[in-house]
C-alpha cells in the first residue's frame, strides 16, 4: 500500500486509487484496482514504468478492456491504461497509430482513405495496441495482414525497439512473446482500394455484428478460440448450451461464443460460467476450448 501511495504522489495528475474494473473494462464487473495510471505519451509510460520497476510493483497494460475480465477481489497493483495514449499518422498508403488509438477507429480512417486490408475487422471492440497484442481478426482478415512493424519499450530493460512482422512469429490470436513488450504503436501498410467499395463493405461487416452478436448487454467478445475445423460456438450450441446462466452470467442466446453480464454479474459468476462451458463441452465432444479473453487477479 505505501508502495501504491508513493506512485500516487510522484505521478499525481495520472493515477487513480481504488477504481472500479467495471468503469475499465467491457464485461462492466470486478473490485476494485489499487491504482490505475492514465498516461498520455510514450515519456509518461516510460516514467512510471521506471518508478513501478524500481518499487517493484505488480502492474498490468491495459488498453480498451474489451478482452479481460478482473477478478472481484480486484488486482493489488497498477493498471497502466493506454486510451490517451491515442495519435494517429497518415503517410502514402500508412497509418501509423499509437497504441491506445479505438481500432474500429483505425478500420474507419482506413475505409475513408480507399485503404484496403482491414475493412472486414471493423467493429471489433479494442485498440490497436491490443489487436497488435493478440493478433485480432474477423471473417478472414487479421491485424497482422497489414502490419508493418510496432514500437515498444522491452519490459525488462526499458529500450524502445522496433518489431518488424518479418521478425516475430505470429499466426491466429497469437503473437510469440508479445508480453514482454509495452507496444508504443504500430505501423500498418493498405493496398489501394476503392472508398466507396470499402465503406459499402465496412457497413456490412457492422450490420452483421449488430445482427448475430449481443452487443445489447456487457460482454468481451468471443470468449473461447477457435477450435481447428470447427467453431466454438457451434460446439457450445451442439452441446445445448445457449441460456445457461451462473448467478448473473448467462451464454448468450444470440451468440453461443458469448458469455454475457445478463444481470449484474459479478466476475466469479462470468469465471465460473466459461469454466462450466469448457468442461460440458469437452465431456460430450472431446474437445477442449481455449480462452482468448485474459483473466486479471485472483479467481
Amino acid at each position: 500500500m505505501e508502495k501504491i501511495k508513493s506512485l500516487k504522489k510522484t505521478f499525481p495528475e495520472i493515477c487513480i486509487e481504488n477504481i472500479s474494473a467495471a468503469a475499465l473494462t467491457t464485461y462492466k464487473t470486478g473490485g476494485n484496482i489499487s491504482l490505475a495510471a492514465f498516461p498520455k505519451s510514450e515519456v509518461e509510460v516510460l516514467n512510471i514504468l521506471k518508478e513501478i520497476k524500481s518499487l517493484d510493483v505488480k502492474f498490468y497494460i491495459l488498453g480498451a478492456g474489451s478482452n479481460v475480465l478482473i477478478s472481484d477481489k480486484g488486482f493489488d497493483g497498477v493498471l497502466i491504461v493506454t486510451d490517451k495514449i491515442d495519435k494517429i499518422e497518415f503517410s502514402g498508403l500508412k497509418i501509423k497509430a499509437e497504441s491506445g488509438f479505438l481500432w474500429d477507429k483505425l478500420c474507419e480512417e482506413s475505409c475513408v482513405r480507399g485503404f484496403a486490408g482491414l475493412e472486414k475487422t471493423s467493429y471489433i471492440p479494442g485498440s490497436v495496441g491490443g489487436a497488435v497484442r493478440m493478433n485480432a481478426g474477423a471473417f478472414g482478415q487479421e491485424t497482422f495482414d497489414c502490419l508493418d512493424y510496432f514500437e515498444a519499450l522491452e519490459l525488462e530493460t526499458l529500450r524502445k525497439v522496433k518489431i518488424e512482422k518479418k521478425n516475430i512469429n505470429y499466426g491466429y490470436r497469437f503473437v510469440e512473446a508479445v508480453e514482454k513488450y509495452f507496444i508504443i504503436s504500430a505501423c500498418f501498410s493498405f493496398n489501394k482500394g476503392d472508398s466507396k467499395g470499402l465503406n459499402l463493405t465496412r457497413n456490412e461487416i457492422i450490420t452483421k455484428r449488430k445482427e448475430k452478436q449481443p452487443l445489447d448487454y456487457p460482454s468481451a467478445g468471443s470468449v473461447f478460440k477457435r477450435p481447428p475445423g470447427d467453431y466454438a460456438s457451434r460446439l457450445i450450441d451442439s452441446c445445448g448450451l445457449k441460456g445457461l446462466r451462473i448467478g448473473g452470467a448467462k451464454v448468450s442466446e444470440k451468440h453461443a461464443g458469448f458469455v454475457i453480464n445478463y444481470e449484474n454479474a459479478a466476475a466469479s459468476d462470468i469465471y465460473a460460467l466459461i469454466q462450466k462451458v469448457k468442461k460440458e463441452v469437452f465431456e460430450k465432444t472431446g474437445i477442449m476450448l481455449c480462452e482468448e479473453q485474459i483473466f486479471l487477479g485472483e479467481f
